[in-house]
């Protein structure tokens, strides 16, 4: 008889194994700074209480009191309704957050409530079934795409760093008993196949990793790149534009600028080619310093992108006028540039 694999050991192991093949280059300073901070939280017995015992910090939104949580919720019932709050919302308390409030049976916390409200936004403009692969680069613990597993039912790719896989992977798996999981310890021969991800229904994988020769239906990043170098977002841009399929559609909701990485980073300057649709641009929803950015992949090139992305960077200078920080509001871009450089050298982060 076949031993039963203790899924809890099969994270731990995984875990191990990608953080020999760590590429630093993958990771900022925001999330070398972050990572240090809880170096000794990777054990398996901190996993089914990760968003509370400091796992997921800077992955999940803790910052807003229960009334407020509360507020957030009865303005998504109003706009979604009840039936999709339903099929969206947790029976369980995975992670066992402090901050989860409880609406008849249901959990959830304020984190969940904007990827609620991006799912909905989402629903009226796409429609995608099992046979399509969505990919979020980015994940953290997994709380978005878990959402769109949900709706859609779709194969679905998570791409990041070991520490968030770390959390996803436990996290998912809760989830989604029943479905079949494909993560980096899986890998034969460094290389992933296409049967790989055609047997697989939720795949795991961390950056360093490449993707095989498949076309991907509907890319995301929610609040990540802004955490990213210029290089590491070029990086995916170039996978994001070479793995969509034509129509495929890409969803973008980061900051107007972000420095934790040593310098702005600031999502007018994104690097889209030619061949985008403007679908959805807008600030997003109860975060005005956020955009939410939603394009489509076309055949034929066009210039729609970046008339886009200056009306962004009009809008990116409103939010910084706003900034509390003096020295951000009235520095020019290379100086500052220059200064966080040498603030983030001087402080080692």
């Amino acid at each position: 008889m076949k031993k039963k694999v203790d899924i809890l050991d099969e994270i731990i192991s995984n875990f191990k194994f990608s953080i020999k093949s760590y590429n630093k280059k993958s990771q900022s300073n925001h999330w070398l700074y972050n990572n240090k901070k809880k170096k000794e939280l990777f054990i398996k017995k901190n996993l089914s209480n990760f968003r509370n015992n400091g796992l997921s910090d800077g992955m999940d939104d803790t910052f807003y009191s229960k009334k407020k949580s509360l507020e957030l919720f009865k303005i998504i019932q109003k706009e979604c309704g009840d039936k999709f709050l339903q099929k969206m919302l947790l029976k369980t308390n995975i992670g066992n957050s402090k901050e989860t409030l409880k609406y008849r049976s249901y959990f959830y916390t304020a984190h969940e409530l904007f990827h609620l409200k991006f799912v909905y936004e989402i629903k009226k403009k796409i429609s995608l079934n099992k046979k399509n692969i969505i990919c979020e680069i980015g994940p953290a613990y997994g709380s978005m795409i878990s959402k769109l597993i949900k709706l859609y039912g779709s194969k679905a790719i998570l791409i990041d760093l070991p520490e968030a896989n770390f959390m996803s992977y436990f996290y998912l798996k809760k989830l989604f008993p029943n479905k079949k999981f494909f993560v980096s310890q899986n890998i034969k021969n460094n290389k992933i196949s296409e049967e790989d991800i055609k047997k697989n229904d939720i795949i795991i994988l961390c950056p360093w990793e490449k993707i095989p020769k498949i076309k991907i239906d509907f890319f995301i990043n929610v609040r990540s790149m802004m955490e990213m170098t210029y290089d590491v977002i070029q990086e995916y841009f170039d996978l994001i534009q070479k793995k969509i399929t034509n129509n495929g559609y890409f969803l973008c909701i980061n900051r107007y600028y972000k420095d934790t990485v040593g310098y702005p980073i600031e999502i007018d300057n994104y690097p889209y080619d030619k061949n985008w649709k403007v679908i959805i641009s807008k600030a997003s929803w109860k975060q005005n310093h956020i955009h939410f950015l939603l394009t489509q992949r076309k055949k034929n090139s066009n210039n729609e992108i970046f008339e886009e992305q200056k009306k962004i960077r009009v809008l990116s200078k409103k939010v910084r006028l706003k900034d509390k920080l003096f020295i951000r509001r009235i520095t020019p871009n290379f100086i500052y540039k220059s200064y966080k450089k040498i603030k983030y050298s001087l402080l080692g982060k």
